[in-house]
């Protein structure tokens, strides 16, 4: 006789089978949970504005205005002179110093044209021999001085014998003149051959090297490297006409720098003469002191004006330099 398996039994396996499921997806889904609030909770907090302008902290409000650091010179380094560059001792992020050695450009046939000139300007033979043929002359004409007072000598003889002591010291003072002038041609061909010897025009970081060492300058192309100068940085910010029109030069001002994270004191250095036509703005520049190099021109800043009166020596504004089509001036 067959016999069946009770139905109840079956039925209650596959009941804790469900529940089982059930709560193992319950809690997949409760984990799951968790760990997206954890991963957001502190994004959230870090894009909340912040308030505190204590150092460090970013400055945010109406009274922030947004812009970006530059550096106070930004230029091409080249050379008028064509040639070789047989020397390029500097890499990209070095420090120079002002006067220190960028690059020199091949320089035997300018020192030889030098050396020629130095000692043409030392040669003093025929200034010499000018001198005695004077020397000479002078002697003779006082003889005959002496001869024509005694009626011992025709006076066309004195008047002959003065006209050629008033050549012979004439002679004297064209040996001089050839002398001073090959002095000055020697310093000239000096000044030529030291400028194949490219130096730095100030303290500045090497940016970029447009060419290396045995690369030709021609006159399409006279550029060696790039230099910025980081010890004082401007701040350009673009500020509604409204509110710029108030600026002075001098005034007091704190600047944020986004990828440094610090907040510095900055100085009011020039606000535009024109506005804007298209936003409305007018450019406003404010000087940051960096001796230390920690802050880099390119950083997004905010920008923010202290209270206060300006500074009762405000800072002196220079004349910008022309700026090529990449922002960097042309030296």
């Amino acid at each position: 006789m067959q016999t069946t398996r009770p139905r109840w039994k079956a039925n209650h396996k596959e009941t804790d089978m469900n529940r089982w499921m059930l709560a193992t997806m319950a809690c997949g889904l409760v984990t799951g949970l968790i760990s997206s609030v954890i991963s957001i909770g502190p994004t959230v907090s870090a894009q909340a504005p912040v308030q505190n302008t204590s150092r460090g902290i970013a400055l945010y409000g109406d009274s922030a205005y947004e812009g970006f650091s530059q550096a106070a010179e930004d230029i091409y380094l080249g050379s008028e002179d064509l040639g070789r560059i047989i020397e390029l001792p500097v890499r990209v992020g070095d420090r120079v110093q002002a006067g220190d050695v960028i690059a020199k450009l091949d320089d035997e046939i300018e020192k030889a044209s030098m050396e020629i000139a130095r000692i043409q300007a030392s040669m003093v033979g025929e200034v010499h021999a000018a001198e005695a043929s004077a020397d000479m002359q002078r002697t003779r004409v006082q003889h005959l001085r002496r001869l024509s007072a005694d009626q011992m000598a025709g006076s066309e003889e004195l008047r002959r014998s003065e006209m050629e002591l008033a050549i012979a010291e004439a002679r004297v003072t064209t040996a001089k003149e050839q002398q001073q002038l090959r002095a000055a041609e020697a310093k000239r061909l000096q000044l030529q051959w030291e400028r194949r010897t490219i130096r730095a025009p100030f303290d500045a970081v090497v940016a970029e090297k447009k060419i290396g060492v045995g690369a030709t300058i021609t006159p399409t192309d006279p550029e060696i490297v790039r230099l910025i100068r980081t010890d004082v940085l401007h701040g350009v910010f673009n500020v509604l006409a409204n509110q710029a029109i108030a600026m002075r030069p001098g005034m007091k001002a704190e600047v944020y720098f986004r990828a440094a994270r610090r907040t510095v004191d900055a100085v009011v250095d020039t606000v535009g003469p024109n506005i804007n036509g298209e936003s409305g703005t007018i450019e406003v520049r404010v000087r940051i002191e960096n001796p230390n190099g920690d802050l880099r021109p390119g950083d997004r800043c905010t920008m923010r004006l202290v209270e206060g009166e300006p500074d009762a020596k405000p800072s002196v504004s220079r004349r910008p330099t022309p700026t090529s089509r990449t922002g960097a001036s042309r030296w």
